[in-house]
């Protein structure tokens, strides 16, 4: 009986049918949970710094809360190990149902913890302890969510439904700014920084249930199943990603990984940092600065989906090289033109600037989920999407680090004292030459057979 129904979960995949479609939403919206998060703590770090630190200097606070988040990114690949295991051992689905029931139960908690003047510095500890379980089950969730809609996915849709799923992760930050946005003109900032800010987090829930939902009521993927079938489970997936061939295939992806999350934070961290602070005309003005920002990532989002379509006909490798050139020629005009537009307050220039900072860093990531698919066989995928996508944070998550230092004792005249727009410039520069290297140095994957037993 498994046979037969496997065979007809083959027919299936000759078309973009029912099962596709749950698994392309059910990734859409777990990644969604991810960025929610994420944009969510970014985009009110004042807030975060005003409620869990002690009083202090504005720009240092934010950078303390960055910080913290940096810190808790480098706990995604301990879920990319655990989670990308149990993928290719236990299968896709079972992974995913966790991943998101720990995700969304998790980031809800950071509405319970005390504050500051309730606890002291108590309160920021206990909120670096939850970003560290929000990154464990953020690194799960794409370990095994990305091979099981790509598995799911008929050949000549691949392209198009990677960069919609990735797209999820942009039109998750677009989300969260849109909520922070509506709960700043609710409350006002006075009541974001009293109380409301608990309500915020609480909405993380919402994309959550509805995932779990939808994974709930879908079979794992029929390239896992026959895989299990013909017992062709290997006991340690994750240890062989370090042992030939396969260990040459994820030092490739780590290089090009690492540029990549170089090009994330150079839009979600510091776009809203240089929005919010001097020269800036609204770093008095929360509201307007988060809205900017919020149009901006509906650029990231089909700058995802565009870029996804266009690899399935130029091809991943090539499309990705092309784009890191000309990433390097315009990175400076980009944050300058962002910067000088929020200086003289023109609201239009500033959010053409932010659409265009998200189509140009958000763009490569469309073919993340497919690229990383097709570089894996089905025995080692979960842990080599996984831990592959993971490994780019080893270098590529220190980037609260590496932007404060450049300002500090690089760039600050070029910055000014309060801003740091030229060396997030910079930062995406280092990213595009980083991602260059990686992709030059690896193979096209378009056209890769992903059903292979072995």
């Amino acid at each position: 009986m498994a046979d037969t129904t496997n065979i007809e979960g083959f027919k299936a995949l000759e078309r973009f049918g029912r099962d596709s479609a749950k698994a392309t939403g059910s990734q859409f919206l777990g990644f969604l949970l991810d960025s929610f998060d994420l944009t969510m703590i970014l985009s009110i770090a004042p807030v975060v710094a005003a409620v869990l630190l002690p009083p202090s200097s504005p720009l240092i606070a934010v950078f303390s809360v960055i910080l913290a988040y940096s810190l808790t990114i480098i706990f995604r690949p301990v879920g990319s190990a655990i989670f990308g295991h149990i993928g290719d051992r236990l299968g896709r689905r079972t992974d995913l149902i966790i991943t998101v029931l720990g995700l969304g139960i998790v980031s809800a908690l950071t509405s319970a913890l005390p504050t500051y003047a309730s606890v002291g510095i108590l309160s920021f500890v206990l909120f670096i302890i939850i970003r560290i379980f929000v990154g464990i089950f953020a690194g799960g969730e794409y370990s095994a969510g990305h091979p099981f809609v790509m598995e799911w996915t008929p050949f000549r849709w691949r392209g198009l439904i990677s960069g919609l799923v990735q797209g999820g992760f942009s039109f998750g930050a677009l989300a969260a700014a849109a909520t922070v946005a509506v709960f700043t003109h609710i409350y006002g900032e006075t009541g974001l920084v009293s109380y409301a800010w608990r309500y915020l987090f609480l909405t993380t829930l919402i994309p959550a249930a509805i995932a779990l939902a939808i994974r709930l009521s879908m079979k794992d993927t029929p390239i896992f199943t026959e895989l299990k079938e013909k017992n062709k489970i290997r006991r340690s997936p994750f240890i062989d990603l370090f042992k030939k061939p396969v260990r040459k295939d994820f030092l490739q992806v780590m290089i090009w990984m690492t540029g990549m999350f170089f090009y994330a934070y150079a839009l979600f961290a510091y776009v809203p940092t240089i929005l919010e602070h001097a020269p800036s005309a609204w770093s008095s003005n929360l509201g307007l600065a988060t809205t900017v920002y919020t149009i901006g990532t509906a650029g990231a989002f089909f700058g995802a989906f565009g870029f996804g379509i266009a690899s399935q006909k130029v091809g991943r490798r090539k499309l990705t090289l092309i784009w890191a050139i000309m990433t390097i020629i315009i990175s400076v005009p980009m944050y300058y033109g962002l910067m000088r537009a929020a200086e003289l307050g023109n609201v239009p220039l500033a959010v053409l600037m932010s659409i265009i900072i998200g189509i140009v860093t958000q763009g490569p990531w469309g073919i993340v989920p497919v690229y990383l698919s097709e570089r894996f066989k089905t025995a080692v995928r979960a842990s080599g999407v996984g831990f592959g996508y993971s490994s780019g944070i080893f270098i590529g998550g220190w980037f609260s680090i590496y932007v404060p230092l450049m300002h500090n004792y690089l760039f600050k005249s070029i910055d000014t004292s309060t801003n740091i727009w030229f060396s997030t410039a910079v930062l995406l520069m280092i990213g595009a030459i980083i991602i260059f290297i990686g992709q030059w140095i690896g193979p096209e994957t378009l056209g890769t057979r992903l059903r292979s037993v072995e």
